[in-house]
């Protein structure tokens, strides 16, 4: 892939935004910029900025957050996502840990725990659903060394209440 020049990315991202109605286009504009490190700070991505929903910026929801910068060094606890399939599906896809170890013995990093969430799970709540995938990873998996929960958007929506799961999660040291 060849490097575009300052002119020539520019040029890319005015192609990108004149699809938008003027009023989006103002707006999204503040999400694109060229990355050109000579440039004053004045013209880089503000942070501490709203992201706007469709706009992938170079920040991720608090989920993916969690999910790859908070939880993701952590490799031999297991970490579910409860939610729909696709959030932890990009959160996984989004970010890479390296680590040393033997997969689903010692090392979960590279395995993705899901608890689906289907629409009925929206309307009738997702707590058995998630204690009965906390069993499963129990037999499944027992050196792991503990098991976090990261709760995706619809789980908030619905106020489903993962800590009043019937199954307990186990705590162990995350230490060797």
């Amino acid at each position: 892939m060849a490097k575009l020049n300052k002119e020539e990315a520019q040029a890319l991202i005015q192609e990108v935004l004149e699809v938008y109605p003027e009023k989006a286009k103002k707006e999204r504009a503040k999400h694109l910029t060229v990355n050109d490190t000579a440039a004053e700070a004045k013209t880089c991505v503000t942070s501490n900025r709203k992201s706007l929903p469709g706009v992938m910026t170079i920040r991720g929801c608090a989920y993916a957050g969690s999910k790859g910068v908070v939880w993701g060094p952590i490799k031999d606890m297991i970490h579910i996502s409860h939610g729909p399939v696709g959030c932890g599906q990009y959160s996984r896809a989004g970010r890479r840990n390296y680590y040393v170890g033997t997969t689903g013995v010692d090392s979960f990093g590279t395995m993705n725990f899901t608890s689906d969430f289907q629409e009925k799970d929206i309307v009738f709540g997702g707590d058995k659903k998630l204690s009965k995938l906390i069993t499963e990873i129990e037999q499944l998996f027992p050196l792991n060394r503990g098991i976090s929960v990261q709760s995706e958007c619809p789980i908030g929506l619905i106020g489903d209440d993962i800590e009043a799961s019937p199954n307990p999660v186990v705590k162990r040291s995350a230490s060797r």
